[in-house]
């Protein structure tokens, strides 16, 4: 597991359909993790648990090393560049996000007879 987590959660805007924001957002979640610092990213769809009803509905999960300003610098600066190309409807999209340090270590379940 990474040391550090990024978890972006989303909500697509209205007139935009689920397969062109799934579409948009791979390739933008890939255009991400090209900024040094980034280790990986994978995508969820989210389901509101017992009464937890919320208002996102997609998950972004980007693991990364170093600090979050290295990326966040990196990736302002191309999307500032044109290198990362936001569509006109990205002002549109409901955002949540969360950057979380690990508060213990590992756990992993204990098996009997190791």
């Amino acid at each position: 597991m990474a040391k550090n987590v990024y978890l972006v959660f989303s909500k697509r805007p209205e007139g935009i359909s689920a397969g062109d924001y799934d579409r948009w957002y791979e390739a933008h979640a890939q255009e991400n993790i090209e900024s040094p610092g980034f280790l990986s990213a994978r995508r969820f769809n989210v389901t509101p648990q017992r009464g937890n009803e919320g208002p996102f509905e997609h998950l972004a999960l980007y693991e990364y090393e170093g600090t979050q300003e290295q990326w966040r610098t990196d990736l302002s600066g191309r999307i500032e560049s044109g290198d990362v190309k936001l569509p006109e409807w990205f002002p549109q999209i409901t955002f949540g996000g969360w950057d979380c340090e690990p508060a213990s270590g590992l756990l992993t379940p204990a098996r009997l007879g190791n």
